[in-house]
């Protein structure tokens, strides 16, 4: 400890107190969140296609399968893309995961070709 400033006839001690961490490198440690609601939105879409192609070779039970894992994966990263862009902990990423995550989920792909099919048949 250094000695301070003298207030009021008293003299206050300085307290040094560790370096602060740059903030980039806070940024990158505390977007965890938003990185992993990103990357389960990434398998969202890769089970997704593995769905569709598994339905196109006939394995109907692996399809449907691999659609119930991509939409629990896409819940998933909704969910944690929203805590992240609570807590600020990734939240361009984590919206643009979760964006990902529900343009990808095969439910929601199901219902926009349903109704996208009533106009042309």
């Amino acid at each position: 400890m250094t000695p301070g400033i003298e207030i009021f006839g008293r003299r206050a001690t300085v307290i040094e107190l560790p370096a602060e961490e740059s903030a980039n490198e806070s940024r990158h440690r505390r977007a965890w969140l938003g990185v992993a609601a990103l990357a389960l939105g990434v398998t969202t879409a890769v089970l997704t296609a593995l769905g569709v192609g598994a339905a196109a070779a006939g394995d109907e039970s692996a399809a449907q399968w691999l659609a119930i894992g991509a939409i629990g994966a896409s819940i998933l990263s909704v969910l944690i893309a929203a805590v992240a862009m609570i807590t600020g902990r990734g939240r361009a990423v984590g919206a643009i995961g979760s964006v990902l995550a529900v343009v990808a989920n095969p439910w929601i792909l199901l219902r926009l070709l349903e109704f996208f099919s009533t106009f042309v048949g």
